[in-house]
């Protein structure tokens, strides 16, 4: 049996590049799970380039931007089959320089511009070192009992995005970069997601706010709690396909999709066509009284002299 094959994109100056040292027991996580690493380190996302890919791995990255090109082959990619790890980190494209939302919100997820803070009983003060202990029933969440996820800032979800891993409800809030006032500025309390996936078309995404999590960091990285037995369920979640029913599901929703896209389309080209005959008439009549201005000014001359 062939190995699966993961890609690491680090052509856009990715915060996880599998290469460094502080990365190494996520590599070895990937090598006991028998899977292939490959890199992409200079050249731009192409067709090529993700060939024989089944999974890709974007780790947040900083100063600088994916084309629409680029954008367009990764989700056509995993629309026929391929998976998507997608990670980012506190404050998001706002502080990372990057355009990673319009990769992520072609699944519909957005990654917010925050710092996720929490009060916990072994430190009153605020710290951005947060404890999940209540999990969603999911495939990749089995088996979890306590995870910790250190600086990592909060998603939005829309179409089928689901929610991963959440806060927990109590004492946790958004802090949101001021660039005015060089600070961050306390939000609501209220559970915020941290991980969402969603199924599109043949493939799997994954989305986390955080990238600290895939490190060998003791306090946060894969080590600590149920950390790398969550990364191991991700994985392995991502890289087997999508049942046949689901992507027949899922070509239904986006005719569907595609038909609403076009009814609009419609109503704004009938409004369009209204205005303009409208618009039309208006000017028709305007002409005409005009004519009928000029012709009884030219009456009125004749009979003065």
């Amino acid at each position: 049996m062939l190995k699966k094959n993961v890609l690491f994109d680090l052509a856009h100056n990715e915060m996880l590049n599998i290469d460094d040292e502080e990365f190494k027991d996520f590599s070895n996580l990937l090598k006991q799970l028998d899977l292939k690493i490959k890199k992409n380190e200079n050249g731009k996302i192409s067709k090529q380039t993700l060939e024989n890919i089944d999974l890709i791995v974007i780790g947040n990255p900083i100063d600088d931007f994916f084309s629409s090109l680029e954008i367009k082959h990764i989700v056509d990619h995993v629309r026929s089959g391929g998976g998507l790890i997608i990670l980012s980190e506190y404050g998001s494209d706002y502080l990372q320089k990057t355009n990673l939302n319009d990769l992520a919100g072609k699944f519909g997820i957005f990654f917010e511009k925050n710092l996720i803070k929490e009060k916990n009983k072994s430190n009153q003060n605020c710290t951005s070192i947060l404890h999940i202990q209540d999990f969603l029933k999911h495939q990749m969440t089995k088996n979890l009992r306590e995870m910790i996820i250190g600086g990592a800032c909060s998603l939005n979800l829309s179409k089928e995005a689901k929610i991963l891993l959440q806060s927990n409800e109590n004492s946790v809030w958004s802090e949101v970069y001021n660039n005015t006032a060089e600070e961050w500025t306390k939000q609501e309390e209220k559970k915020h997601i941290l991980a969402a996936y969603t199924e599109f078309g043949q493939g799997k995404v994954v989305a986390i706010g955080d990238v600290d999590l895939f490190t060998s960091n003791s306090r946060i990285g894969i080590n600590s709690m149920d950390n790398r037995k969550f990364l191991q369920n991700i994985i392995n979640w991502l890289i087997n396909p999508v049942k046949e029913s689901k992507v027949i599901s899922f070509v239904l929703n986006q005719i569907g999709d595609f038909q609403y896209e076009i009814r609009e389309t419609n109503k704004v080209l009938n409004n369009i066509i209204e205005t303009l005959t409208i618009l039309e008439k208006r000017i028709t009549y305007l002409e005409k009284s005009s004519k009928e201005y000029l012709s009884s000014s030219d009456q009125e001359e004749s009979f003065e002299t």
